[in-house]
């Protein structure tokens, strides 16, 4: 079994020492401690420091060299419209009050496909629909600064 105990940004390694590829679900992206089987049937310990969130592109650095680069898996989702930037964000409003992980897009809003939520949505005008998509979330206030998930502009330091 590999060991990887730093989480790298994405590019910041070369190409060529990339050696399998995890795709894992929103919950197991952020993890401390966590066995994993990579893509390519590399067995791998994923051993950080702290729980750590891994966005769609990171890397994880194997102890001996390599990484193992994070993939992001599709999940069931509801993504969320509006006909206008006022309307998207009244709807993001109502998602925060509730304390649900959203991810923002620039046309639209995914959260986790709940038809609760879904309901609501479609009552204050949104258009729902079900998708199978990544879910990268963001990091929310008390987050690290710099780490907003659907932006992939963080650091591990």
């Amino acid at each position: 079994m590999r060991n990887a105990r730093t989480l790298r940004p994405p590019n910041s390694w070369q190409p060529d020492s990339v050696v399998d590829e995890v795709t894992l679900d929103f919950d197991t992206r952020h993890r401390r401690r966590i066995r994993v089987v990579g893509n390519n049937g590399t067995d791998l310990l994923i051993d950080l420091a702290e729980a750590t969130p891994m966005a769609d592109g990171d890397g994880l650095a194997l102890e001996g060299g390599g990484v193992v680069v994070v993939r992001a898996a599709p999940e069931p989702l509801i993504e969320v419209k509006s006909s206008s930037p006022e309307g998207l964000a009244r709807l993001a409003w109502h998602l925060g009050n509730r304390h649900l992980p959203v991810q923002i897009l620039e046309d639209s809003l995914r959260l986790r496909a709940d038809h609760v939520i879904a309901d609501m949505l479609t009552r204050l005008g949104a258009e729902v629909r079900a998708i199978d998509a990544p879910f990268d979330p963001e990091g929310g206030a008390y987050a690290d600064p710099g780490r907003s998930h659907s932006e992939n502009s963080h650091s591990h330091d």
